[in-house]
């Protein structure tokens, strides 16, 4: 599974999903879910405006890989 740290991101950086919301083209209620873990699945253009508003270029730093239980 892979693990989105989107919330983790925000809350070290003192912002909101509303300004991250504010900063991208991207829809409160979309960030929201995929921030609280709500979604299976993100488009390449949704990270890439994420990571743009957040100044992050390397993959590694927003996401981890979970290994699945089995």
């Amino acid at each position: 599974m892979i693990n989105l740290k989107v919330k983790e991101i925000l809350a070290e950086r003192n912002k909101s999903i509303y300004w991250l919301a504010n900063e991208t083209s991207l829809a409160y209620p979309t960030l929201y879910r995929i921030a609280n873990k709500q979604t299976d699945g993100i488009k390449f253009h949704t990270l890439e405006e994420i990571m743009k508003a957040l100044n992050i270029e390397d993959f590694n730093q927003i996401m981890d890989l979970i290994p699945d239980e089995d």
